[in-house]
């Protein structure tokens, strides 16, 4: 069935049990009832503002100004306001904070780090509330926090900190220094000095520079309205480990009369002739012609081999999160980024209980992976889901039926390799699969079965939690 709201696939019939779901001549039976959804969800710009009004909010506001914007007490915080800036409130910073964090010290964090953020910005380095410029007017203990201040302000400066606005920049160092100190859920009482020096903080620039990456985020309604916190999570992705990284072979074969050359050290006194006429008149020739440390321009045939990843998504209710979406929004720009650039093939599928139910879309250029995630949803709403029959279902259609689900395409020769992404509750039940399988469970808890599978069959497995804590096995 349509995992994305595809205009042009098809018709389906109408019925309490039943729908006939298909792409041009191809269809099959959908038997979910109607009152459970579409199995494949609605469009991208449905329901995660939770049923209500985007502008509802009673403390409504435009960016960082509202009407109590002003009024707020901000004079106990080091870095001074400016008058072209309006320190962010309460309100709105309470929105961007998980419960556990979301503090009086925590919050003046957040604004101290925006002001910074903003005489960075204008490229003002007279940053300090002026109570600071007389120093020997400071207690000692007032001078101590004062110095500490100072140190890290000044390396932050040198420093790339993700964010198009002052606020999202303090949002990114908040949930950084958040991440890296997961025992303390005070920030002003954490020793940045010591993160910094340690070059704890750091952000990939590419990352958050890359073109291809910016382009999918704008695609994408809930992408789109939380750029900067899903380009963090892309970082952090990348840091997985080296079972997640993107590898195209190239394979090459010595064959005559080929148009593409290769440079390689001579073998053979025979390949003589295929020597540059450069290196002949370069010193030292004679011996290097004996002991054949030559270079050689070799006829092959070059195949290049792009990584062929399965990626399997769990499409249960459970997986409605907005959290858990933005997760899966970043692990799946990440890897369509290198179908873009056509060194990977992505083989994507949402997964219930039921293996016929999976319908695979094969993304392989820039074209197939903008038309999927401009329509990709984010709104699971499915049943029961069992990871086991899932892929022993895969197992059975590329080993035995030569296929997969319902692409006509043969892996049986390739070394394909299945990314797992989920939320962590699901049975996997199955000892028969040998494939390479990775899989990232997703804040309600880690799953032993399924990183038991991944063990066994070379991958890696990763549980995120709530907090975005990390743990990898």
């Amino acid at each position: 069935m349509s995992y994305y709201n595809n205009k042009n696939a098809g018709g389906y019939s109408s019925g309490n049990s039943s729908r006939r779901i298909g792409y041009g001549s191809s269809y099959y039976d959908d038997y979910y009832d109607s009152g459970y959804g579409s199995y494949y969800g609605n469009s991208n710009k449905g329901s995660y503002y939770g049923g209500k009004s985007y502008y509802s909010n009673n403390n409504w506001s435009w960016g960082t100004f509202g009407y109590d914007s002003v009024t707020e007490d901000n004079d106990d915080l080091y870095i001074k306001g400016h008058e072209s800036y309006f320190t962010p409130k309460d309100s709105e910073i309470s929105k961007k904070l998980s419960r556990s964090v979301n503090t009086k010290n925590n919050r003046n964090s957040i604004k101290e780090f925006a002001r910074f953020f903003y005489h960075k910005m204008i490229d003002d380095k007279n940053y300090f509330d002026e109570k600071y410029n007389d120093e020997s007017s400071l207690s000692e203990s007032e001078m101590e926090q004062f110095q500490s201040k100072k140190q890290y302000y000044e390396e932050l400066w040198d420093k790339f900190i993700p964010g198009y606005t002052p606020l999202e920049q303090a949002m990114s160092l908040f949930n950084e220094l958040q991440r890296q100190n997961p025992e303390e859920d005070d920030v002003s009482k954490m020793d940045i000095n010591k993160s910094l020096n340690d070059n704890k903080i750091e952000f990939n620039r590419e990352i958050y520079t890359d073109p291809v990456i910016n382009e999918l985020l704008e695609m994408h309604e809930l992408a789109k309205d939380n750029k900067v916190e899903i380009m963090n999570m892309i970082s952090l992705f990348r840091n997985f480990g080296s079972e997640f990284k993107i590898k195209k072979e190239v394979e090459e074969k010595i064959i005559q009369n080929s148009d593409i050359l290769s440079k390689k050290i001579m073998r053979d006194y025979s390949q003589l002739h295929m020597v540059d006429l450069y290196q002949r008149l370069l010193p030292g020739y004679d011996i290097k012609m004996l002991t054949k440390d030559l270079v050689v321009n070799v006829p092959v045939d070059r195949t290049e081999h792009k990584q062929k990843i399965i990626m399997l998504l769990d499409y249960s209710g459970s997986m409605h999160d907005d959290r858990k979406q933005k997760w899966v929004l970043a692990i799946l720009i990440d890897r369509l980024r290198y179908a873009i650039k056509e060194e990977a093939e992505v083989f994507f599928s949402y997964f219930v209980h039921k293996p016929e139910n999976m319908h695979f879309h094969h993304i392989y250029d820039r074209k197939t992976a903008i038309e999927f995630f401009q329509e990709f949803s984010t709104e699971p709403n499915g049943g029961d889901t069992y990871i086991g029959k899932m892929i022993d279902s895969i197992r059975d259609d590329i080993e035995d039926r030569k296929t997969l689900g319902n692409l006509d395409i043969d892996l049986s020769q390739e070394k394909p390799e299945i990314l797992i992404i989920n939320d962590g509750q699901d049975s996997v039940k199955t000892d028969k699969f040998s494939y390479k399988t990775n899989a990232i469970s997703l804040i309600d808890g880690a799953n032993e079965e399924l990183k038991q599978l991944c063990i066994d069959n070379n991958g890696k497995y990763v549980f995120i939690s709530h907090d975005g804590n990390i743990d990898i096995s």
